[in-house]
């Protein structure tokens, strides 16, 4: 190769440089990778509240429902007394029954149903009054937690919401009462 050709080659190629990979990322990519992750968090978050939200404020309606609709009473009623209420929500699932699961303090005061004769379709004794006095009893515990639930869900929701991304995560017990 002549001495001009070599010449216009080391024109063309650029000089090779090895750029040794850091073993760890600096701090401003650790930041943005945190922040990015933050973003991510925030609106997972803000959905999984959104979510909760209505899934109480169904509640809600159900049990406002119940309240004034002697049919659904009625299907409720004949639900518990042949199946333990499986198909309904987990305030009245008498399968799962909320005193049986949960030793939590939100739950304390839940009438149970120990103190009530609920009827059985299958041993032919229904007392349809005490089936119903039950239901009325849970639907009226049930509804209290269910709002209380919704104001934390809304509390955190807008602190979620409203939060500087500089800040810790906030979570559901870091919030004022």
């Amino acid at each position: 190769m002549s001495s001009e050709l070599r010449s216009l080659l080391k024109r063309i190629r650029p000089p090779q440089t090895w750029i040794e990979p850091s073993s760890e990322p600096s701090p401003s990519l650790v930041r943005l990778l945190n922040r990015m992750e933050d973003r991510r968090w925030q609106q997972e978050t803000l959905e999984d509240a959104v979510q909760f939200i209505r899934e109480c404020a169904c509640e809600i309606k159900f049990i406002l429902h119940l309240r004034q609709c002697g049919r659904c009473k009625l299907e409720v009623t004949l639900s518990i007394e042949r199946y333990g209420g499986r198909d309904l929500p987990w305030f009245l699932d008498l399968i799962n029954d909320v005193n049986e699961l949960s030793e939590d303090p939100l739950y304390e005061g839940c009438p149970r149903v120990q103190a009530y004769r609920i009827g059985s379709y299958w041993d032919k004794s229904t007392d349809h009054n005490e089936t119903l006095k039950f239901i009325n009893d849970r639907i009226t515990w049930a509804e209290k937690i269910i709002r209380q639930q919704i104001l934390q869900a809304v509390r955190f929701y807008r602190r979620v919401k409203n939060w500087n991304l500089n800040e810790s995560r906030p979570t559901s017990s870091t919030l004022p009462i």
